[in-house]
């Protein structure tokens, strides 16, 4: 007699309350923390280069459709691991007219997001896109405070005041500067700042495991971008034989949209062994990096005065602000 579905839950559950939070001995715990660190900074590293490698070098020029791969690995992957790994416990089921009317939204801004996000990179060099990313706390400070969830004291205008200084003081001293490129880069963080905001209205009070959330997140995205592919992209991809490319070096098209699903759970990963701060810096840490791998392997230029904008960055995230204005901010700019 096989046992009821529940029992099998709770018991999934406490194995991963004690796999997941860490109830290991110290030592291991401490080895684990900066083995998921280490990783975390590798893949997502990497998947920045990969992705610009394929879309400038290897001529796969559909950010829509190269974003889609990885949405769509997102989903299967997540939901095998929340229904038949059962390595996630599953906390609640949704109507379908719960997704239309509350996932659906919210996977439209995320697929806006890595549209633009991916466009960025046929107009922009990879070290200026990691610059430009300081901008988006100030898109979600002015989301926030438009929506009314947000209303920033003195000490986080500030701070958000240096980061737009530091992001213009990079944006003068680009000698490759492409209007295209940085609008789209400021339509990716208005969209992800929007989408944010959408999050905490249309999904307040639901609590879900990162991989239970990308479960039902992830479809909604790649419908969207699937339907953008369908009406901007399709009749390009068409005619100049992109899925020949796709062909040609699927070990590296079934990289970039794997390395996507493994970032998010190294994220979580990072958390669980280390803590959230821990993972913000690592992602101020992965931007320089992205920026010297720009440099040393990708021949990128990259000025004096642009070298100086991430002191100004880190001046506003750590000595401007209080610790929890900080998190907070930071916590919705990486969600």
């Amino acid at each position: 007699m096989s046992k009821p579905a529940s029992a099998g839950i709770e018991r999934i559950d406490s194995h991963n309350k004690l796999k997941l939070k860490g109830e290991l001995h110290p030592l291991a715990k401490k080895v684990a923390a900066v083995v998921a660190c280490l990783v975390y900074m590798t893949i997502s590293s990497a998947l920045i280069v990969l992705n610009q490698q394929l879309m400038s070098e290897d001529g796969f020029r559909y950010p829509m459709a190269l974003s889609g791969l990885g949405m769509g690995f997102s989903a299967v992957a997540s939901y095998i691991a929340c229904n038949v790994l059962r390595v996630v416990e599953i906390k609640r089921k949704m109507t379908m007219r719960f997704y239309m009317l509350r996932i659906m939204p919210v996977g439209l801004f995320m697929a806006l997001t890595l549209h633009f996000g991916n466009t960025v990179y046929l107009y922009l060099t990879v070290s200026f896109i990691q610059m430009l990313k300081a901008f988006t706390p100030i898109a979600t400070m002015v989301a926030l405070f438009v929506a009314g969830l947000e209303f920033p004291g003195k000490r986080l205008i500030l701070a958000v005041l240096l980061i737009a200084v530091g992001t213009a003081i990079a944006s003068y001293g680009e000698v490759n500067l492409s209007v295209v490129g940085v609008l789209c880069m400021l339509a990716s963080e208005t969209f992800e700042a929007t989408r944010l905001v959408m999050t905490q209205i249309l999904l307040v009070g639901l609590k879900f495991h990162p991989i239970e959330g990308l479960m039902y997140l992830a479809p909604a995205c790649f419908v969207w971008l699937m339907a953008g592919v369908a009406v901007v992209e399709w009749p390009a991809m068409r005619d100049n034989h992109a899925l020949e490319l796709i062909l040609n070096k699927p070990l590296w098209y079934f990289a970039a949209a794997a390395m996507g699903f493994c970032v998010n759970l190294l994220a979580y990963m990072v958390i669980q062994t280390a803590s959230s701060l821990t993972l913000k810096v690592l992602g101020t840490i992965k931007n320089a990096v992205v920026v010297w791998i720009g440099i040393i392997f990708l021949q990128e230029l990259v000025t004096k005065l642009q070298m100086d904008q991430p002191q100004t960055e880190s001046k506003a995230q750590y000595t401007a602000l209080p610790q929890n204005e900080s998190d907070r901010l930071s916590d919705r700019a990486s969600a």
